[in-house]
């Protein structure tokens, strides 16, 4: 779709292209300025846009949207992202009096909706020239990352890693054959900054402040595009976990688009959840603050969205929503990794943790009697299984007889 990019802390507009240090104006007063895609004025096709209605549709994946993504190449790199069902944890909704539905990401081709965001972003570094990939991640995105490079045809990528990502995260992003680096939590993306100085091109921001990446967002939008399509209406809230904020920021952007474009009459409103020991944006909002700052604490359980600050965009979309966020403690992630894994859908920590700010919500009156909200589940339990542990306990290892079965399941074998 035809677009240019628009820095938000300085206004100045650039052509299409990767810029991994965001705006290159600011970048040569010394500072880092965000660039967000800003669309033509061409006319769109009314059928790219979906369409609410009682009857609900699964697209095949999210590139049923093209028409409505800034795409640099013919063809897209694609794995079939998007297209993820959505369920409703029926006895969460009856226990909250609310209906609580999961946009199932785990049903994405590397186990979490970091594909959509790197189909669309490596789609476009290498139609640019991208020929070296470097990212810093706690494994999702990385091993997603991994590959889609790999689907390019891109030999040197390298993935740091902190020492908290576990054995399967690790090992996936190398079956995807990309090099895993294990380093320290705080001094990865310092790393990843000077491989950007030699010519990498980072999947992450390496920026501070928080610059993102200009695509980093607009993939995530077709996540509101996929629920307009596939329920009868739009839900009254969305809630999901805080990394950096650019899934929360680029599905609100998409809902914003579509009621805009008088698509939908209201958007939802968007509410983050962020672990209790480093609640940064949940701080701001408190504060009243223009700025997302820092929280300083111990590593959470909650890894793989376990920051200790995150990019204003995220705060804005929170506000602009009439959302919220809420700090969630560790006990209830995982009280709600149990409840969400018995009806069928097993959550990594950061994601339960959007399924726990459903009751912080319902119990601070954000959320209404009634009322329906979505709750993103952006990764897979099973990558983590020693951060679940604590929530779903472990396997016991018995002799093969029925008397020993009977006492390790806590109740007789009847005849």
């Amino acid at each position: 779709m035809e677009h240019e990019l628009v820095c938000q802390t300085c206004g100045s507009t650039h052509d299409p292209g990767p810029y991994p240090t965001g705006c290159p104006d600011c970048r040569a007063e010394g500072t880092a300025g965000r660039l967000e895609v800003r669309y033509g004025t061409a006319a769109v096709p009314t059928s790219a846009y979906p369409t609410p209605g009682p009857e609900t549709s699964t697209p095949a994946s999210m590139w049923r949207y093209r028409d409505l993504l800034p795409l640099l190449r013919p063809e897209p790199l694609t794995l079939g992202e998007g297209g993820t069902p959505v369920v409703e944890v029926t006895r969460e909704s009856e226990r909250l009096d609310v209906t609580v539905l999961v946009k199932n990401e785990t049903q994405n081709p590397t186990w979490s909706y970091k594909d959509r965001l790197n189909s669309l972003l490596l789609s476009n570094a290498v139609e640019l020239g991208v020929d070296r990939v470097a990212t810093s991640s706690t494994g999702n995105h990385g091993a997603s990352t991994a590959a889609y490079a790999s689907l390019a045809g891109v030999e040197d990528v390298v993935v740091l890693v902190p020492p908290d990502t576990e054995a399967p995260l690790r090992a996936q992003i190398r079956a995807h054959g990309a090099d895993a680096v294990v380093t320290d939590y705080d001094r990865r993306r310092p790393l990843l900054e000077e491989l950007v100085d030699r010519g990498w091109y980072p999947t992450v921001n390496v920026t501070d402040p928080y610059a993102g990446l200009p695509y980093s967002y607009e993939a995530y939008r077709t996540v509101a595009f996929e629920l307009v399509d596939q329920l009868e209406a739009v839900p009254d809230a969305v809630v999901t976990g805080i990394g950096a904020g650019d899934g929360l920021y680029g599905t609100w952007k998409g809902f914003r688009e579509l009621a805009s474009a008088g698509v939908v009459d209201d958007p939802p409103r968007m509410i983050g959840v962020q672990p209790a020991e480093r609640p940064a944006v949940v701080r701001a909002l408190d504060e009243g603050a223009e700025t997302v700052g820092t929280v300083e604490g111990p590593m959470p359980i909650t890894t793989s969205a376990g920051g200790t600050s995150a990019g204003d965009h995220c705060l804005r979309a929170i506000r602009e929503s009439d959302g919220y966020a809420y700090a969630i403690e560790r006990e209830a992630i995982e009280a709600a990794i149990r409840r969400t894994a018995r009806e069928g859908v097993f959550l990594e920590p950061a994601s339960a943790n959007a399924v726990a700010g459903v009751e912080a919500a319902r119990t601070d009156g954000l959320l209404a009697q009634g009322e329906t909200v979505v709750c993103l589940g952006t990764g897979a339990g099973v990558k983590w299984p020693e951060h679940v542990e604590g929530a779903v306990g472990t396997a016991r290892e018995i002799p093969p007889t029925l008397e020993a079965l009977a006492d390790a399941v806590g109740s007789p074998i009847e005849p």
